[in-house]
């Protein structure tokens, strides 16, 4: 629950959310329930439920899974702290008010997060899987607006990097603009090793990929495009596990091969591959404008929060 991630909604959680309802998230089950709370700003108690809300919100909207531990939720309860003491600032210095919050977190809802997850109907279900409601999701994101008005004000003098800026930024990193070798990758998954065997047969000698995947694949985002994935990056970079993409990478086009990983067994073909490239500085130069400056706006708001934070009376219970 960095600073950032809790402070803007981004739509990532989203986009994942779309056309499934059952998304992973973080458990908060062991933090007690006590009637205590876990922690106190100014007097203005943060409940169990308010650090739960957190984090689920923050799961929804930031596509993440929160950690889990008491390490970790004390962690995220001293960031949910230092958030409310800007919040109450924010509110205190009129930087924004509860109403204009509570409008455009309703719109943020109504519109953005609905239209995201296909409608109200569709956006209850998705939101009931991740432990939210429509008003506990509006109530989170009242307090992203207060947070968004208060990072806006402290921001406003941060200009934008420049030009020169990102290309010394481009020159001194190249090699975080270095995209991995590609395969072309299709693949079907089934449980057991003599079904692939036997499939990863019938293949080398012309059976259709089409009509098989359709037939026996267990993987429900190919099974009905030929086990198509398209162009893939390989090694770590893949996101695939690495049995996975470890079978992968031995093989050359028109090669097949099985992999074995706690999903099943993958019967794999290479179609095609391509080399690795950088990125030239035209490309990402927009890009890594944005990045430097929002950078540039973390630092100045993070320091900001840190002083908001030591001029109030915190207290946290855990």
């Amino acid at each position: 629950m960095s600073k950032r991630s809790i402070r803007i909604a981004t739509m990532a959680g989203l986009v994942a959310l779309v056309g499934t309802t059952a998304a992973a998230c973080g458990t908060t089950s062991s933090t007690s329930s006590a009637t205590k709370p876990l922690a106190t700003v100014n007097g203005q108690p943060i409940t169990v439920a308010d650090w739960q809300l957190a984090v689920h919100g923050t799961e929804l909207l930031n596509g993440v899974s929160m950690a889990t531990g008491k390490s970790a939720e004390k962690q995220q309860v001293t960031e949910l702290a230092s958030e409310l003491a800007v919040e109450q600032w924010a509110l205190k210095h009129h930087v924004v008010s509860v109403a204009t919050a509570q409008k455009n977190a309703k719109l943020f809802v109504n519109e953005n997060v609905s239209t995201a997850l296909g409608g109200a109907a569709k956006m209850k279900t998705a939101l009931a899987a991740q432990h939210l409601t429509v008003a506990s999701l509006t109530q989170f994101m009242v307090q992203q607006m207060e947070l968004q008005a208060a990072f806006s004000q402290e921001t406003k003098s941060v200009k934008p990097a420049t030009q020169a800026q990102a290309l010394a930024y481009y020159n001194a990193n190249k090699s975080l603009f270095v995209s991995p070798p590609q395969d072309e990758m299709r693949m079907i998954l089934v449980k057991t090793k003599s079904l692939a065997e036997s499939l990863m047969t019938q293949l080398e000698h012309g059976g259709s990929w089409k009509a098989l995947a359709a037939k026996y694949s267990l993987d429900p985002g190919s099974k009905n495009k030929g086990g198509e994935y398209g162009w893939v990056n390989t090694g770590p970079s893949s996101n695939f596990v690495t049995p996975f993409y470890q079978e992968m990478d031995k093989l050359k086009p028109g090669q097949y091969g099985i992999a074995h990983t706690q999903y099943g067994y993958h019967v794999i073909e290479v179609q095609a591959t391509r080399p690795g490239a950088t990125q030239t500085f035209a490309s990402v130069q927009s890009q890594l404008t944005t990045q430097l400056t929002q950078q540039a706006q973390d630092k100045v708001f993070q320091a900001f929060s840190n002083k908001i934070t030591k001029e109030s009376h915190v207290k946290i219970n855990i």
